[in-house]
């Protein structure tokens, strides 16, 4: 019996559609992938998002490359992402700012923190620390409400921004401390580590693992007052946590943190998704990278894309609550 040669190319071409799923995911990535980070270059999540997007070329022989686009506390960036194809060639490294916080602090926003990202992975919790320039004299928390209260209005603190996480936390200090402080902000770091060092603030709110933190420490040239984490910083196991020295003074600890993870636009993918969140818990795992985020006090969390996304809706309903009682907002 002749066979038409139709027959097969019939076959060939039900069996592409058969496994759609694993001929997705195994053909990605086949070009270079840019990851937007929506800060400066040089601050903690610059280089977080760089040593991840180094573990993941070498995993798939494809570059991923970082791309800064800083500006409107966070928001530019973001949006870049949001607005992206989503086919899984751009991805956004976020921050609890991006997605926890600017929903309840502007009235408008480019784009939509629910609906319009799809989860990939968690990526870190970064310590965060309070500094005070040695020039106040104050050694802990306790000291620096004190020495507020008694020079109301002429203590000077960096943030990231009106609105940021930073900004937030402080303003969440001050309420609880009673006090008093001027809020000055900078759009990143190395401009706020500038203005401390330069005696223009003497407070600053940052992220441990930022260039240079560490050595400002134990050189002297700034003395740290609390960690803000679930546990002390094995960098600084002598410094007390926010949850220590708040209930002596009088007001409940802290709950917000900062978080930096790795989404993309919606409706990429589901194989996308699923290979990168894979890929990133390996890359995670590996000896060489958990040293390099341990020495920048870097927390790691083992989440599937659907965990992290859980994660981002009681994290955004945290912080809304936070900065309702605080009372930031921007038209």
């Amino acid at each position: 019996m002749l066979r038409s040669p139709v027959f097969p190319a019939l076959l060939a071409l039900a069996a592409s559609f058969t496994h759609p799923v694993q001929a997705q995911s195994s053909a990605y990535p086949a070009r270079p992938v840019r990851v937007v980070v929506p800060l400066i270059v040089g601050g903690a999540a610059d280089v977080v998002s760089r040593l991840l997007a180094q573990s993941l070329t070498r995993m798939n022989g494809q570059t991923f490359y970082v791309e800064n686009k800083p500006g409107a506390n966070t928001m530019i960036g973001t949006d870049v992402c949001a607005k992206a194809p989503a086919d899984g060639y751009t991805l956004c490294m976020v921050t609890s700012s991006s997605l926890s916080i600017n929903p309840s602090v502007y009235e408008k926003l480019p784009y939509n923190a629910r609906t319009d990202f799809s989860p990939v992975a968690p990526l870190v919790d970064p310590d965060m620390i309070l500094l005070a320039s040695p020039k106040l004299g104050v050694k802990s928390l306790s000291d620096l409400v004190t020495y507020a209260k008694q020079h109301a209005g002429k203590v000077a603190f960096g943030t990231f921004g009106i609105g940021s996480d930073t900004h937030i936390t402080m303003e969440w200090l001050k309420r609880r401390a009673n006090v008093d402080l001027l809020h000055v902000p900078f759009n990143g770091f190395p401009p706020i580590q500038q203005a401390f060092t330069g005696g223009d603030i003497q407070l600053m709110y940052v992220s441990v693992g930022n260039p240079g933190i560490l050595a400002q420490i134990k050189s002297g040239a700034a003395t740290p007052l609390a960690v803000f984490a679930a546990s002390r910083s094995p960098q600084l196991p002598d410094v007390p946590t926010i949850d220590e020295v708040a209930p002596p003074l009088g007001f409940e600890p802290f709950q917000g943190r900062v978080w930096f993870g790795l989404v993309a636009p919606a409706h990429t993918p589901r194989p996308v998704i699923d290979k990168l969140n894979s890929q990133i818990r390996e890359a995670m795992k590996e000896p060489a990278l958990q040293e390099q985020l341990s020495t920048l006090a870097m927390r790691t969390r083992n989440q599937d894309a659907a965990q992290f996304g859980d994660a981002m809706t009681k994290d955004r309903a945290l912080w809304h609550s936070l900065i309702q009682e605080i009372g930031v907002k921007i038209d």
